[in-house]
């Protein structure tokens, strides 16, 4: 596995949507990728949290009950990208509106623009960085 590589988590409640993600993400960037459930973010300590260039994160029906989640990442500094599948939030979720949203089902060419917006850029190794 190269280190160098963006390390992108996708907290997806569903497994086939999650899996179309990494398909569409994985054709369109070189990255390393993580498919979790959106609750088991709140088991990764700082060190785990700081390996994150992008997290896209689902967002329920009901935004509420994830704020809490939201905010620890945010003060842990993780990039977001939104995903959902309702129309209440597809155009930002309450108390975050700066934070992207994805709509499902995916267009991977939209979905590849918002990562690369989205995505924390990654240190090179010195060997890959022009000396000249």
């Amino acid at each position: 596995m190269k280190p160098f590589l963006p390390h992108i988590v996708i907290a997806e409640h569903e497994f086939l949507i999650a899996l179309d993600a990494e398909f569409l993400i994985k054709a369109a960037l070189d990255c390393r990728i993580s498919l979790i459930r959106p609750e088991q973010l709140d088991q990764w300590d700082e060190a785990a949290l700081s390996d994150i260039d992008l997290c896209l994160l689902d967002v329920p029906l009901d935004a509420t009950h994830i704020k809490a989640r939201i905010e620890r990442l945010i003060s842990a500094r993780v990039p977001l990208l939104f995903t959902t599948v309702g129309d209440i939030d597809a155009r930002g979720v309450e108390g975050f509106e700066i934070i992207p949203v994805a709509r499902k089902p995916y267009d991977g060419e939209a979905i590849a623009a918002l990562i690369n917006t989205r995505l924390r850029p990654r240190p090179q190794p010195l060997e890959s960085i022009d000396q000249n």
